[in-house]
């Protein structure tokens, strides 16, 4: 009689035999969901842990035949270690600094002592989304790291499910938390010189005891000529700059002073020759008073090996934490908290500023060229911060009005 023909999923008898070194093999045949019979073993002590060892696995196995990068036993770490360096190499991809960020975002659920219930050493085929959603739970983080931590996660178990390690993505199922769209406000046109002013006196030391701070008032200046982001900024150099026209346009009119931004300082400190996007390397035109601002510091400032507009003492190149811990330790101090202005202010402040002038004196588009953005639809939501202005349509409505008098009714208070 033809042996029974195996259904997806199911296994057939188990047979034990006894090794000359006394412990028990168990085999059985398998069928996997790729339709294929397979014959599959595990050893025990005795006949019947050898019997429960191949159950147990029966009912674990997964049935997937990836390309072995990664497997259902393998944890959750090896699969963020193999994920990153998949992203490190890949053409297109995120870079160095921003990989960095998503490593600092997951320590809150790999790191225990961040959270109660880490996330490495979990087996990929033990994953559910309720042990994510207690990793990230008792991490305490906020929605919005809550929702970078998640997205993360969901991209490197899609890698697993693509290598067959898993049937699904235990992440996507993980709630994300909605975070409060409060857009942050620029800084007030009407505000700038306050503003300025209180950095200017701070940066000078006129308030306070330790060493000046001389570059800040004109990196903040310069960062409301531009728009520029922090770490373009401090990667300036005098190479990336035209302040006066080459022989070939002397004499021509449409010929102005500009910059190239093809750069950024990472978080440690390096510089790198890319942007924060394809659309970040871009060309900027300079207003008659940021020129000067330049030619003052050309001029003043000791040559440094690197060629940097801003070059720390030391000849390197600024930290952008170091600026932004300068700005947040200002709003901190009771001498300026009459400069509204001033207590929410950061590098991107004014770079929303000079997004909303932009608009309102072009467009939308415009300001998204000026800031680097890949999407008119970031600029909008996130930095232009447009005036109420009620349309006057009234040509249109005025004739709608009633074509007869209408009867006379008693006054109703508005």
């Amino acid at each position: 009689m033809a042996r029974q023909k195996l259904v997806v999923g199911t296994y057939g008898d188990i047979n034990c035999t006894q090794r000359a070194n006394g412990t028990w093999l168990a085999r059985a045949r398998y069928c996997d969901v790729d339709g294929v019979v397979r014959e599959y073993r595990k050893s025990g002590e005795t006949k019947n842990k050898a019997r429960a060892n191949l159950k147990a696995f029966f009912v674990e196995h997964t049935g997937t035949f990836g390309d072995g990068a990664i497997a259902p036993d393998d944890t959750v770490q090896e699969l963020l270690d193999l994920w990153f360096t998949k992203m490190e190499r890949a053409d297109g991809g995120p870079n160095s600094e921003t990989l960095d960020r998503y490593r600092y975002h997951l320590r809150w659920v790999l790191d225990s002592d961040k959270t109660e219930h880490p996330l490495g050493a979990y087996q990929l085929r033990h994953v559910r989304p309720v042990i994510i959603q207690a990793a990230l739970d008792s991490a305490g983080v906020s929605a919005d790291m809550r929702k970078r931590i998640r997205s993360v996660l969901v991209r490197a178990f899609n890698l697993a499910v693509f290598h067959e390690a898993l049937n699904g993505n235990p992440a996507t199922a993980v709630p994300s938390v909605p975070v409060p769209k409060v857009k942050k406000k620029p800084v007030a046109v009407e505000d700038l010189d306050a503003v300025r002013a209180a950095i200017r006196e701070w940066a000078n030391a006129e308030r306070r005891n330790g060493p000046k701070s001389v570059d800040l008032p004109d990196i903040v200046d310069m960062l409301i000529a531009t728009g520029m982001r922090i770490g373009e900024l401090l990667a300036l150099r005098w190479s990336d700059i035209e302040l006066t026209a080459p022989p070939a346009r002397r004499d021509d009119e449409t010929w102005f002073p500009w910059l190239m931004v093809n750069g950024q300082i990472t978080s440690k400190g390096k510089r790198v020759d890319y942007g924060k996007t394809h659309a970040a390397i871009r060309p900027i035109a300079l207003p008659d008073w940021a020129v000067a601002i330049l030619r003052r510091r050309k001029l003043e400032q000791p040559p440094n090996d690197i060629d940097a507009v801003f070059a720390s003492r030391n000849g390197t190149w600024h930290f952008p934490g170091n600026i932004q811990s300068r700005l947040w330790h200002i709003r901190q101090l009771d001498e300026y908290a009459d400069i509204a202005a001033l207590s929410d202010v950061s590098p991107h402040s004014f770079r929303r500023t000079v997004a909303t002038e932009i608009d309102e004196v072009y467009d939308a588009d415009a300001a998204k060229d000026q800031l680097g953005h890949t999407s008119k639809t970031v600029t909008e939501r996130h930095y232009i911060n447009r005036r109420l202005v009620v349309p006057d349509y009234r040509a249109a409505t005025e004739r709608l009005a009633p074509r007869t008098e209408p009867a006379d009714d008693p006054e109703v208070g508005l």
